[in-house]
């Protein structure tokens, strides 16, 4: 549990992986875990899963604290200037080079390296990375003198790692050489207890003061989308909001997701509350609520694969409890996995 409760205290300052879900739980345990050794880790799963988070929350969670945190991303890099960025070059080394510059081996020394999707790296640097990460040794390019370091590698793959290496993507023996501890985050449908406190958080980290809370139909609107861009939509999601949000509550009508489905908009609430009667406001609210519960079940049977034991457990309810509420759910005439 130490890991659980050093992220405790980090996402109090709006820093480190939000891991309210069981399964976030268990791979933030193990994260912690090996965060205190010196194996090289890989980290794979959907984009926009949270994949760096967990990078950095390695990094801040082993004895290289204290040493810099450098990332470099892959895809996002010309060939051409990869090499130069990450081995380093001494001046008048190829037609630009006005100045000396250290790579980011030399710039993470005493910390960590994070290699983000290394899949999409060129076969031939991979064999020149696979070299200097065999004998921890770098030299600049245009440049003789051997600089040795130490940083810890970590990397990261938005790819099927096994297909990439047969598929000729990624070199077999780089493979083994990054992979020595592999840790998969799950993307943000498989942990759907991460989902609101989450959206929690990204308002808080935008608002700049005082966030708006979520209304419980928001809620139960975010739980029932499929989030396929993961928690880099969800964070585009809640950025929206706030710019959309009147007062200090976020309605379904202020939601506007990436699925083209918009909620209409609507005559505000609080207009629509003057008009109804007490009696009305009451049923509407314990109908969000229950369509809230039975988001939240279907969401546990989906992830534990239709367990209705496991679902229980996730849920935090008695299995007797769960077969009371489906048998309900089913006679609504709804579909149960």
């Amino acid at each position: 549990m130490e890991a659980a409760q050093q992220l405790d205290g980090r996402e109090a300052h709006g820093h480190g992986p939000v891991a309210a879900d069981p399964v976030s739980r268990e791979l933030l345990e193990l994260a912690g875990r090996v965060a205190g050794s010196e194996a090289a880790v890989m980290l794979t799963g959907e984009s926009g899963a949270g994949k760096e988070i967990y990078a950095r929350f390695l990094h801040d969670a082993s004895p290289r604290r204290d040493g810099p945190f450098v990332a470099l991303n892959c895809a996002a890099i010309p060939e051409n200037m990869l090499e130069a960025m990450l081995f380093g070059y001494e001046r008048g080394a190829f037609t630009g080079a006005t100045e000396s510059r250290p790579g980011k081996f030399e710039q993470a020394e005493g910390g960590t390296l994070l290699l983000d999707e290394i899949t999409e790296m060129e076969l031939g640097l991979q064999a020149k990375l696979l070299r200097v990460l065999q004998e921890r040794e770098v030299e600049r390019i245009g440049g003789r003198r051997v600089i040795r370091f130490s940083v810890r590698i970590v990397s990261t793959s938005n790819r099927d790692l096994r297909a990439a290496v047969a598929e000729g993507r990624l070199r077999e023996d780089l493979f083994y050489r990054l992979n020595v501890f592999p840790l998969r985050v799950p993307a943000l449908r498989e942990r759907p207890g991460d989902l609101l406190p989450l959206a929690r958080h990204l308002l808080a980290r935008h608002a700049g003061g005082r966030a708006p809370r979520l209304a419980p139909c928001a809620e139960a609107r975010l739980l029932a989308h499929g989030w396929p861009g993961n928690v880099r939509e969800l964070e585009n999601a809640m950025q929206r909001a706030l710019v959309l949000c009147d007062g200090d509550t976020i309605d379904a009508a202020t939601l506007h997701l990436e699925d083209g489905q918009a909620v209409p908009a609507a005559r505000p609430l609080a207009r629509l509350a003057d008009e109804r009667p007490a009696a009305s406001q009451a049923a509407d609210l314990g109908e969000e609520v229950r369509n809230h519960e039975e988001q939240l079940i279907l969401n546990a049977l989906r992830v534990e694969r239709g367990s209705r034991k496991d679902a229980a457990a996730r849920l935090g309810i008695s299995p007797r409890t769960l077969r009371y509420k489906l048998a309900r759910m089913r006679d609504m005439g709804m579909a149960i996995p």
